[in-house]
């Protein structure tokens, strides 16, 4: 076996928890798994690629590699693969997952340039790319850099952007976001204030109105509530606070996201709030 496939084979899934000023994310509500000691990056060199989502280093031709916890939406795939084909140069180092191959025979992978930067933080502070954790890591870095690009309202987060991926959960929310309830049938990342929360025996609802029936709704099954609970956090302490979730919008009465993945909501955090 290679050098270069004995590394990759040795890395672990990863992540040093650290604090966001502005939001805190599932990831960071409790330990995650450390990389070991040895991890270290590969110096690579990339070719041109030739599409987003399958990347490849020429030293091993033979080995895709897919960038973590970013998605490409397809309004906005070309532009993204465009400047992946003129920034491809400035990327000297990957660091590996230890995860089997996707169904494509993607292997997962954080590219970073020769300043440190990661690839995906590039992306997402242009606005070409969506957030979208898979990994277990703090996600700190990387909504701090889609949070710029919404920010300055640049590429998919552009007002009257058709799709929108953004959208406003509540009545508070200031700004222009399109109500939740456009984004039934779509992938979207919503903002709302959590009014109050319903618990049962194998789930909770957060409820972003006073009406259940009409307004946006997140399921949290009990599993996922138990480890919330677990890594320190109490959901009932989040009323009043505005609540960040991404995921697959349905109707059920009103829009309504059923969380999957902790990482997928992230609670605001007031500066000096501990």
């Amino acid at each position: 076996m290679s050098l270069f496939l004995c590394l990759i084979a040795g890395i672990l899934a990863f992540g040093i928890p650290a604090k966001a000023d502005q939001w805190l994310c599932g990831p960071s509500f409790g330990s995650v798994n450390a990389r070991g000691s040895d991890v270290r990056s590969i110096p690579i060199r990339l070719a041109k690629p030739e599409t987003v989502d399958a990347l490849i280093a020429t030293s091993r031709p033979d080995i895709l590699w897919r960038l973590a916890d970013i998605a490409f939406v397809p309004e906005f795939e070309d532009a993204a693969l465009s400047a992946m084909q003129n920034g491809a140069s400035a990327i000297t180092d990957l660091v590996a997952y230890d995860q089997a191959p996707d169904f494509a025979g993607r292997h997962l992978a954080d590219m970073r340039d020769g300043f440190g930067q990661l690839w995906q933080e590039k992306l997402l502070e242009a606005g070409l790319v969506m957030l979208l954790p898979e990994t277990g890591r703090p996600i700190d870095a990387l909504l701090a850099a889609e949070q710029s690009a919404m920010s300055q309202q640049i590429g998919l987060w552009a007002p009257g952007q058709s799709p929108a991926y953004h959208y406003a959960g509540s009545s508070e929310i200031d700004g222009d976001l399109p109500d939740a309830a456009r984004a039934v049938g779509r992938f979207a990342v919503i903002d709302g204030i959590l009014q109050r929360i319903e618990d049962r025996e194998w789930r909770s609802y957060l409820n972003f109105g006073f009406d259940w029936r009409n307004d946006f709704t997140v399921m949290v099954d009990r599993d996922l509530r138990d480890a919330i609970k677990t890594a320190g956090q109490h959901m009932e302490d989040w009323i009043g606070h505005k609540i960040r979730v991404r995921g697959m919008i349905e109707d059920r009465g009103g829009p309504y996201l059923e969380l999957t993945n902790p990482a997928s909501l992230c609670v605001e955090q007031s500066v000096g709030q501990p």
